[in-house]
């Protein structure tokens, strides 16, 4: 590039000193002085236009060179990020803010490169090392959009994960209430079967009350009262848990067992003047029925 240029000054210094000779041997009013004189414009204007697309020529080299300090800083930022399978939504709007603005400097710069290649092969210059600068920086943008492309490729390979991740823990925490759910409803079913196992039923009253419950049978002629024999009246009875219920106050001074239960299971006491009811041994006491009839008096 220099060289040619080189030439040309070489010339046109050459015209000058010729023109400047010509003016003191000749004068000014010759007609070699004047041809010499226009040729000599007709360079000078040349070397100035020459000198202006030279600029220009580096001018668009030193922007493009500033683009790509630009995107390689820009790079590092995006790099040092934090490296953890979540980001925050703020996070990834920066980054998505970075890439575009990456992806714009790449276009001005390939833009810029083209006009460049353009012009230069329109010039009547030949310059090699203005043709192998813009050799390595069209090397440089395809490298440097690739590493974008690879950056754009691993933030939405991040954004897949995280959005999988979201729907895996949202369905695990569907599935978390809903066996959450389940095991409430078992351990509700398993309480009442707990309760319904465990659970005995007991009634004292007087024979008439009993009777008028259908708890009791009333006495024939030739039979005896019976217990429970018809559909007696459930809700007349204290529901207790068989497990537990050790005492059971009758509030009488006179009372008999109807139902039928071992006799070394319980013992009937006074307590203050009233009987009371004691389970010595529950398991044999509701062993034989779950249901108590005591008669008192």
């Amino acid at each position: 590039m220099n060289k040619n240029i080189s030439y040309r000054n070489i010339r046109v210094f050459s015209v000058i000193f010729l023109v400047a000779f010509l003016t003191v041997s000749c004068g000014k009013q010759s007609s070699d002085y004047k041809k010499l004189k226009a040729e000599n414009d007709s360079l000078l204007k040349e070397k100035e236009r020459l000198e202006r697309e030279v600029d220009d020529y580096f001018s668009s080299i030193n922007q493009i060179q500033e683009n790509l300090e630009k995107i390689k800083s820009t790079e590092n930022v995006i790099s040092v990020e934090p490296a953890g399978e979540e980001l925050s939504q703020d996070a990834r709007t920066r980054i998505n803010e970075d890439i575009n603005y990456l992806n714009e400097l790449l276009q001005t710069n390939k833009d810029e490169l083209a006009r460049l290649k353009s012009r230069l092969s329109k010039s009547s210059l030949k310059l090699t090392e203005l043709e192998r600068t813009i050799t390595r920086l069209t090397k440089t943008l395809e490298e440097e959009t690739a590493r974008i492309a690879f950056l754009e490729k691993k933030l939405a390979e991040k954004d897949t994960l995280i959005a999988q991740m979201g729907s895996t823990i949202s369905q695990m925490g569907e599935n978390i209430n809903t066996l959450t759910t389940e095991n409430k409803s078992k351990e509700e079913k398993i309480k009442q079967l707990d309760e319904n196992l465990h659970s005995a039923w007991y009634v004292f009253g007087s024979r008439k009350e009993l009777i008028d419950q259908k708890i009791l049978t009333s006495k024939g002629i030739f039979r005896k009262a019976e217990v429970l024999k018809d559909s007696f009246n459930k809700d007349y009875f204290v529901r207790i848990d068989a497990r537990n219920a050790k005492t059971i106050p009758l509030y009488a001074s006179k009372a008999k067992i109807l139902t039928t239960h071992p006799t070394s299971s319980y013992t009937i006491e006074k307590q203050d003047g009233k009987l009371v009811l004691i389970i010595v041994d529950p398991t044999a006491f509701w062993s034989v029925s779950k249901y108590l009839v005591i008669e008192v008096d």
